[in-house]
């Protein structure tokens, strides 16, 4: 455990997440910032080697008010360490299933719009972020934060299909919708979930059961009309 213990200058307040490849933790630096230490494993560390980097060189080619800032690297006997702005918010996993929340139609669409805005500036800067999920998107009840660009990649000509965000954002939309959805029907999300057609075809077309948005800004614009 590294509670309250120093990682070079700053100073571990608590544990606040971590998966499969790393634990992340707030922290605070000598000013009493927050800041949070996201520790990768030693053997994902060591088995990723070659995909390490690409965390890191993204994030510090991105400057957005809702992606993390990398404010640095540490590699010391305590481990590999990226330091990363901390952003305020819990995770909507959490507000999900820890707190129970229920999200009404104007969380959904300030959520929902905000998540969009950050993919708009994403795709246009060439990255796919790969892994939007409730997880990886915080929510303080106004603005919106997306975190752990782990997975993220560029596009590379084309290499890296854009098309992955828009699935992943329909399934983090399914989520919130089932979280006022009362009955006791069974079955997929399209038969069961009371959604107007436009809604039920946006989100057909984000999911590939119809067909596929051409662009981020198709996205984005039939968002609004949708929700």
């Amino acid at each position: 455990m590294l509670f309250r213990r120093q990682v070079r200058e700053y100073t571990v307040i608590s544990k606040i997440g971590g998966g499969r490849y790393g634990v992340c933790y707030l922290a605070q630096d000598q000013t009493g910032r927050d800041v949070v230490l996201k520790r990768f494993r030693p053997r994902m560390l060591r088995k990723n080697q070659r995909n390490n980097y690409h965390e890191a060189v993204i994030l510090s080619n991105l400057q957005h008010g809702a992606i993390p800032e990398l404010l640095g690297v540490v590699n010391n006997r305590q481990g590999y360490f990226f330091i990363l702005e901390y952003k305020p918010g819990d995770s909507l996993e959490r507000q999900l299933f820890q707190q129970d929340r229920k999200f009404l139609d104007a969380d959904i669409f300030r959520i929902g719009s905000q998540i969009l805005d950050i993919l708009l500036y994403l795709h246009h800067h060439g990255v796919v972020h790969r892994d939007i999920s409730i997880a990886n998107v915080l929510d303080d009840g106004k603005q919106v934060s997306l975190i752990d660009f782990g997975l993220a990649r560029y596009m590379d000509g084309g290499r890296i299909d854009p098309a992955l965000d828009y699935s992943c954002f329909g399934n983090l939309l399914l989520y919130l919708l089932y979280s006022t959805y009362h009955g006791k029907e069974k079955g997929a999300w399209y038969r069961v979930l009371p959604l107007s057609q436009d809604k039920k075809y946006y989100l057909m077309r984000l999911m590939g059961l119809a067909p596929r948005f051409k662009s981020t800004e198709e996205v984005r614009a039939q968002f609004d009309s949708a929700f």
